[in-house]
C-alpha cells in the first residue's frame, strides 16, 4: 500500500473493507489513512511533551503493518463486523502518536499517556476502551509488545470505574438507599428520554429524514433492538402466528391470545458478518403503533423503492429512459439532485404545492410542480451552478433536440441519457443508489429494494430553508444506517444538527443528548424488574449466554428483592419485617458477615425455623456505615472501632452506592495527604515511622474496599474488630 507524505494511501491502493468481508452491505467502508492524530499532538505540545509544534505525518511502517495485519485478522480470519475496524485503526494511530516509539516498544508509561490523554479529549472514554480491549485481547496473548503483559498494568478494576462514571454524572448528592440502580449512568437520561419521547410521538417531522429518524427512534423503544438492527428491517418484517385448540377454536375465546406479533429482523453480533434472520415477539400493548409506524414508512419509501428495483433488475441508473434518449437538462437536474423545484421565483401555486408536502409528505403533492414551472424563462441559481463549464468538460453535456452540442445556456438543452450515466458512474459514485443485494446467513441474498427503511442518497440540500426532496424524481438512493439516527441524539460534535436542538421546547431541552444504546439498557432493566426471566429476556434480544442479560440489568437492589419471593413458611413466621429484607439479601447474594454465616451454619445443621427465628432476632445487625454495610449484631455493645471498619474488620461488606464511593475517595485523599505529611517529617522525629506505618495500613484497607465487588467481604480473613479486650480470653500479660 503506498502512503502519501500526510499519511493517507495513494488513490488505487486503498483497501475496501466491504470487498473484503463479502458481508453485502451497502455502506462503503475504506482503510486508507495512516496519520498521526492532530489533536493528540495538541494536547502533548501544551503541556511540552513535545518541543515545539510539529504537522502530524504518517505513523511508522511498522504501525501501519500492524493496523493491516489487524485488519485482516479482524476481517478475513475471525469473519466479524468491519465498522469497528475503524475504531481500533484510529486508536492505534492515537497510540502510535503518543508513544512515538515502534510497537514492540511501546511501554505500559505510553498506553496509560494514551489513554489519559484521549479520556481529556474524548470524555466518553471509548477510545480508551477500544485501546485497551486491543492490548487484552491482542497484544498481550501474542506478546506483539516487549513490555507485555500490560493488561494488569493499565486496566483500573471495573469497580472502581464505575463508582466514579456514576459519582460524576449524579447532579446532586443522593441518598443512602436500596433505590440506588446498578451502572444507572448506561439508562438514559429522565429528562432527555421523555423530551424524545415527547418529539417522535407530538412533532411533525420537517424533513424526509426526519420522518424516517422518528419511526426508527420509536421501534428502538418498542423493540430493544439495536440502531443498526432496526435500520436494516426488511420490508417483509411482520410475521403473524395463530392459536387455537385441538378442536379449531381461537385461544383468545378460552380466555389466551389467538394472534400474536413478531417482528423479523436481521441479528447483529452473531459471529458471523451476513445478515442473521431472527424474530422477535411484540407486546400487545405496542402493537398497533408498530405496525402502524412501519406502515407509513412503508408508504413514504415506495416511490423510492420502485425507483431502486427498476435500477437493481436493469443495472443502470436511469432505468426509466433509453440509453440513447435526449432528456430535457432540467428535468435531468431534478432527477440528479433531488430538487424539485429549479424557478428562480416559485410561483404561489408551487409554494402551495410545497407547503403541502411538507404537511403529509405524500408525493403526489409534488406531481404537478413540473407543470406550474414550465413557463418560467429563468432558472435558479442552483441549476446554473450545477451545470459548471468544469463538468461539461468531464461528460455532463447540453445538446440541442437534434443531438448537437450547445455551448451557453441550460434553458431548452437535452442531455443524453448514456453520456450522463457514464458521468455519475465515473465522477460521482457516491450519488449511485445501493445496488449489491445484502447476503443472508443461510447463502440466500435480499435485495436493496427489499429494505424498509430507505433514504435520498447525498440529499445534503434536503432540510434547508424551503428545499424538499422529490421522492418519485429521486435517482440516488441507499439503505439507511446507524448514522441516520445516532448523528442527531445530540453528541458533543453534532449538538446543531441534533433533535432535541431542532424541536425543542426550552434551552435547556435543546441541550440534552442520548445514546440509542440505552433504550436497550433501560428495556432489558424494566424487563427484569417485571419478574420476566433472564432466558427470555436473553432470546429476545438474540443473545448467546443469559450471563449478558446481567450486564444489562440496573435494578436497584430494592427492584431485585422485590423479585424473590421467599417460601411462605418463611414469610408466615418472620413477617414483612428486616429480617424479611435480610433473608432476600442472604438468598440473592447480597449479603455477607458473620450473621450470614450464622444463619447458614444454624440452617445446615438445626434447618429453617431456628435460622429464621435466629436471624429475627439478629437483623439489626444489617445497617449502613459511611463506607458500606456491617453485618454484626450490636444490640448490647456499641462497635468499639466504629467508623474505621476499613483497619480489616472482617465484617465490612462492600456497596455500590455512589455515597459510599464519595466516602471511601474522600478518604484516601486525605490518608494520602496524611502520608505525604508524615514522610516530609525530617529524619528522628519522634513517632515519625508510627505515622507512616499507621497511615500504610489504612490506605491499604481503603485501597482493598475500592476494588472489591458488591455484596462482598471486603476482608473475609480479617480481624472482627468489635470484639474488645473484655470479651476476648487474653494473659494477663497481654501487651506487655
Amino acid at each position: 500500500m503506498r502512503v502519501n507524505a500526510a499519511g493517507n494511501a495513494a488513490k488505487g491502493f486503498e483497501w475496501d473493507l466491504r470487498r473484503m468481508s463479502n458481508d453485502g452491505r451497502p455502506k462503503k467502508l475504506i482503510l486508507r489513512t495512516f496519520t498521526e492524530c492532530e489533536d493528540a499532538l495538541q494536547v502533548m505540545e501544551r503541556r511540552g511533551i513535545l518541543d515545539g509544534s510539529r504537522q502530524a505525518g504518517p505513523v511508522s511502517k511498522a504501525w501501519q503493518d500492524l493496523i493491516k495485519a489487524y485488519t485482516i485478522e479482524h476481517v478475513r480470519v475471525r469473519k466479524k463486523s468491519i465498522p469497528y475496524i475503524s475504531q481500533a485503526a484510529a486508536a492505534l494511530r492515537f497510540v502510535a502518536t503518543i508513544s512515538r516509539r515502534e510497537p514492540w516498544e511501546t511501554t505500559a508509561e505510553d498506553l496509560r499517556l494514551a489513554c489519559e490523554i484521549s479520556d481529556e479529549l474524548q470524555p466518553s472514554r471509548g477510545r480508551t476502551i477500544v485501546i485497551l480491549g486491543f492490548i487484552s485481547s491482542v497484544v498481550d496473548p501474542l506478546h506483539l509488545f516487549n513490555a507485555c503483559p500490560l493488561s494488569g498494568l493499565l486496566s483500573r478494576p471495573e469497580k472502581m470505574r464505575a463508582g466514579r462514571a456514576r459519582f460524576a454524572q449524579t447532579t446532586r448528592k443522593l441518598a443512602k438507599t436500596l433505590a440506588e440502580r446498578k451502572a444507572e449512568e448506561k439508562l438514559p437520561e429522565r429528562r432527555a428520554f421523555w423530551e424524545l419521547v415527547r418529539i417522535v410521538f407530538t412533532e411533525k417531522p420537517r424533513t424526509f429524514n426526519d420522518a424516517l429518524r422518528f419511526a426508527m427512534i420509536k421501534v428502538l423503544l418498542f423493540t430493544g433492538l439495536r440502531v443498526g438492527e432496526v435500520a436494516h428491517l426488511p420490508l417483509d418484517w411482520k410475521r403473524t402466528r395463530a392459536y387455537v385448540d385441538d378442536s379449531g377454536r381461537p385461544a383468545g375465546e378460552l380466555g389466551g391470545i389467538s394472534e400474536t406479533l413478531s417482528i423479523r429482523h436481521f441479528a447483529e453480533k452473531q459471529d458471523n458478518n451476513k445478515l442473521y434472520e431472527e424474530t422477535q415477539f411484540v407486546p400487545d400493548m405496542f402493537r398497533e403503533q408498530l405496525e402502524s409506524t412501519l406502515d407509513e414508512i412503508a408508504a413514504l419509501t415506495a416511490p423510492l423503492r420502485a425507483t431502486l428495483k427498476a435500477q437493481y433488475e436493469s443495472g443502470r441508473i436511469f432505468p426509466m429512459y433509453a440509453p440513447d434518449q435526449l432528456v430535457d437538462s432540467v428535468e435531468m437536474y431534478v432527477r440528479m439532485s433531488g430538487n424539485p423545484v429549479w424557478a428562480a421565483t416559485p410561483s404561489a401555486e408551487v409554494e402551495a404545492a410545497i407547503s403541502r408536502y411538507a404537511d403529509s409528505f405524500d408525493a403526489r403533492d409534488l406531481a404537478d410542480l413540473q407543470t406550474l414551472q414550465a413557463s418560467t424563462e429563468v432558472l435558479s441559481a442552483a441549476v446554473s451552478r450545477y451545470f459548471t463549464a468544469e463538468r461539461r468538460g468531464l461528460g455532463l453535456i447540453p445538446r440541442r433536440a437534434d443531438g448537437s452540442r450547445q455551448d451557453r445556456g441550460i434553458r431548452g438543452s437535452y442531455l443524453r441519457i448514456s453520456e450522463v450515466e457514464a458521468f455519475v458512474a465515473a465522477h460521482q459514485p457516491t450519488k449511485i443508489s445501493d445496488l449489491s443485494p445484502l447476503l443472508l446467513d443461510n447463502g440466500t441474498t435480499i435485495a436493496p429494494w427489499e429494505m424498509l427503511f430507505l433514504m435520498p442518497k447525498r440529499a445534503v440540500g434536503a432540510g434547508r430553508g424551503d428545499t424538499v426532496i422529490d421522492p418519485l424524481l429521486m435517482s440516488s438512493i441507499g439503505i439507511a444506517d446507524e448514522a441516520l439516527v445516532q448523528l442527531v441524539l445530540g453528541a458533543d460534535d453534532r449538538k446543531a444538527i441534533s433533535l432535541f436542538t431542532m424541536y425543542g421546547q426550552s434551552d435547556e431541552d435543546r441541550k440534552l443528548s442520548i445514546k440509542s444504546h440505552a433504550f436497550r439498557h433501560l428495556q432489558n432493566t424494566e424487563l427484569f424488574r417485571l419478574g420476566v426471566a433472564d432466558t427470555i429476556i436473553s432470546k429476545r434480544f438474540n443473545r448467546r449466554s443469559v450471563a449478558q442479560s446481567y450486564d444489562y440489568d440496573h435494578r436497584s437492589l430494592a427492584e431485585e428483592l422485590d423479585q424473590i419471593e421467599l417460601p411462605e413458611e418463611w414469610e408466615l413466621m418472620i413477617g414483612p419485617s428486616k429480617a424479611a429484607t435480610v433473608a432476600k439479601m442472604i438468598q440473592a447474594g447480597r449479603a455477607n458477615g458473620p450473621i450470614v454465616r450464622e444463619f447458614k451454619n444454624i440452617q445446615a445443621k438445626e434447618g429453617d425455623e431456628a435460622a429464621l427465628r435466629f436471624l429475627a432476632t439478629e437483623a439489626d445487625g444489617f445497617h449502613a456505615t459511611p463506607y458500606g454495610t456491617c453485618l454484626n449484631s450490636f444490640t448490647v455493645d456499641p462497635c468499639p472501632k466504629h467508623l474505621e471498619c476499613f483497619s480489616g474488620c472482617r465484617h465490612l461488606s462492600a456497596t455500590n452506592l455512589p455515597e459510599h464511593q464519595d466516602n471511601i475517595l474522600k478518604l484516601h485523599g486525605r490518608l494520602k495527604i496524611a502520608l505525604e505529611s508524615a514522610q516530609a517529617r525530617p529524619d528522628g522525629t519522634v513517632g515519625k515511622a508510627n505515622q507512616i506505618a499507621h497511615a500504610m495500613e489504612r490506605i491499604k484497607g481503603v485501597e482493598a474496599l475500592m476494588t472489591t465487588l458488591p455484596g462482598q467481604s471486603v476482608f473475609p480473613d480479617g480481624k472482627d474488630l468489635s470484639e474488645t479486650s473484655s470479651t476476648q480470653r487474653q494473659s494477663v500479660l497481654h501487651g506487655a
